[in-house]
């Protein structure tokens, strides 16, 4: 009954770790999965609910998802938060507008865990927020700090991983943005409603907005116009990203250019420029990934097409350029909404999906022989 994939990490064991969600269907858990590209199997590590101590059938909304919150720490641990917006047994569909009060369907909250998978052990459970779901998080590996934002409050806050405590910074907007990235002094950075840079400075433990601005489409004033994907590039002062709008446009953010750092507009990931507003769940672009030949990986609906595919994209962040490597498929398996991607140490890519059964990650191996260090395949956020 479980329908998506939105979390993929790659361990320091050099596993592939993904969140199995459940999204449609009221009364489940989320379970932490690997896949060991060595033997080519998949194991089911955790029933996160039943770790937590809250059964996925006690009439509550359920800790069935793990959004974009499955963080790897250096030290070889797991880290992962829960989400909401799973239905309580029984019901259609869940809204934690109209269930916040109400003591029998609301959300217990999120649970952050500690998992050791060497040891098959689960080291802590923690609530991050009381009522509220995790969003997307980042880790700050040096501090041993955890940035993330809340749902529905749209808060920012940061967790203590050796005080087990919680701060919260307030509220950052009305509109969830997908993504937290870090630069290398592990300042964490994501956006607001219209698309600014919003800026937590490790330091000074201080939000900022900034004015670099993602681009967008001309014809809208920039609402909703928040990242969703962000991958680390190759060169390690830069991130590729991605905006979640009506019209997603591809960027690069290059840290140190400037006293905010700069926002290039890379245009539109594939496919011919809009003028109109569409469906923003069928113009979706998602899991950003490079690869081993530095080029830069990730999926894009075919809006335009008839049925609506999604196509594997390989852009070259030198020339700018873009070739379609063909419909994300195995077998009788179709991609759907591609969440994340990740890279393990043989240059395989991989890329989650969300909101259809199966629950699938499909493997892709691009045609090229370079091998690169194992720390170019860690991200420190989900």
């Amino acid at each position: 009954m479980h329908d998506a994939c939105w979390s993929l990490i790659t361990g320091r064991d050099n596993l592939i770790y993904m969140g199995v969600c459940g999204e449609k269907t009221g009364g489940l858990s989320v379970y932490l999965a690997s896949y060991n590209p060595e033997t080519e199997r998949t194991s089911y590590l955790l029933e996160v609910a039943s770790v937590a101590g809250i059964p996925p059938d006690n009439g509550h909304a359920t800790q069935s998802k793990i959004h974009y919150c499955l963080l790897s720490g250096e030290d070889g641990l797991l880290y992962g938060a829960t989400h909401c917006t799973g239905a309580p047994l029984g019901d259609p569909i869940w809204r934690p507008w109209h269930c916040w009060y109400n003591p029998a369907k609301n959300f217990d909250g999120s649970k952050i865990f500690c998992y050791d998978p060497q040891k098959d052990k689960v080291i802590f459970v923690d609530t991050v927020l009381p009522k509220e779901g995790s969003r997307c998080m980042a880790i700050n590996q040096k501090e041993k700090k955890i940035y993330g934002i809340s749902y529905p409050k749209n808060h920012f806050f940061v967790y203590d991983i050796e005080k087990r405590q919680t701060e919260d910074f307030g509220r950052i907007g009305s509109i969830n943005p997908q993504a937290i990235f870090l630069d290398a002094q592990n300042n964490a950075y994501t956006t607001d409603d219209f698309g600014y840079l919003i800026k937590f400075d490790a330091k000074r433990r201080k939000l900022y907005q900034l004015s670099v601005k993602l681009p967008g489409v001309p014809f809208r004033d920039g609402f909703h116009n928040v990242l969703y994907d962000a991958t680390p590039a190759p060169d390690g002062g830069s991130i590729f990203g991605v905006s979640w709008n009506f019209g997603s446009r591809l960027f690069k953010y290059d840290f140190g250019e400037g006293p905010e750092g700069t926002i290039y507009d890379l245009g539109i990931p594939y496919g011919p420029e809009t003028d109109y507003w569409k469906n923003m769940t069928s113009d979706h672009v998602g899991g950003l990934v490079f690869g081993f030949d530095k080029m830069l990986y990730y999926a894009v609906n075919f809006y335009w097409e008839e049925p609506v595919r999604t196509h594997l994209i390989r852009f070259h962040p030198e020339k700018s350029t873009r070739a379609d490597l063909g419909i994300l498929e195995a077998g009788d398996c179709k991609a759907n909404y591609i969440a994340r991607g990740a890279a393990d140490i043989h240059g395989n890519l991989y890329f989650a999906d969300a909101g259809v059964r199966p629950t699938k990650v499909f493997k892709y191996t691009p045609e090229y022989k370079k091998k690169c260090s194992s720390r170019d395949i860690y991200r420190n956020w989900g």
